[in-house]
């Protein structure tokens, strides 16, 4: 029971596993804040996140289900 978490390349150098594809065990109300905050980033650092499971945009407080993929991707914004 696992979820597959995939890591945009300018948070890999930020995460506590500097992989950029990593594995988390699956529990009952795991979400992506979870993920998030236990590779040691906050709440603040997730303002600026986009999070992709199973290749649709979802939120950080999104349940989490055996399996899922998991992405977490920089907004980039310009002009």
């Amino acid at each position: 029971m696992a979820i597959e978490v995939r890591w945009f390349p300018t948070l890999v150098k930020r995460t506590r596993s500097r992989q950029p594809v990593t594995t988390v065990g699956w529990t009952a109300g795991l979400t992506p804040l979870a993920v998030f905050t236990a590779e040691g980033f906050n709440r603040a650092d997730a303002e600026a996140v986009m999070v992709v499971v199973n290749d649709a945009q979802s939120t950080l407080e999104h349940e989490l289900q055996d399996g899922d993929r998991l992405e977490f991707m920089v907004s980039i914004q310009g002009g």
